[in-house]
């Protein structure tokens, strides 16, 4: 049986994938990601090789989610994390730090506030 966590359960790998599924990266790139331990992985069969989307860790990576997110509402980032606000969507924030927070945050105006994901590790 699946366990399922909310969104502000995810952490590390497993948060880093549920934002590339909500940011629709591997139906735009044609691949099938996976999470496993603190890793990101593309599936490639018989394996899998690491693949670089961190946007709960590093700005850079988080920069597309903040971009989406500031064209569509309002978008507030602190040490201790983030909130967003958008018309149509209301206000949410988490927190855990800035980029957990607003990836949180990004997942959550993706999928759903409601959103549980089902834990892949």
């Amino acid at each position: 049986m699946s366990e399922k966590r909310p969104i502000v359960d995810l952490c590390g790998a497993d948060l880093a994938l549920w934002a590339a599924r909500a940011q629709g990266v591997e139906a735009r790139l044609g691949i099938k990601l996976y999470a496993s331990g603190p890793c990101l992985y593309r599936d490639t069969g018989p394996g899998g090789e690491p693949f670089a989307f961190r946007p709960d860790s590093t700005l850079s990576d988080a920069a597309i989610l903040i971009s989406e997110m500031s064209e569509a509402g309002t978008l507030t980032l602190f040490a201790h994390g983030a909130q967003f606000k958008a018309d149509g969507f209301g206000h949410v924030g988490f927190s855990g730090g800035v980029t957990a927070g607003l990836t949180r945050c990004y997942i959550a105006w993706k999928l759903g506030v409601e959103f549980e994901a089902v834990a892949t590790g």
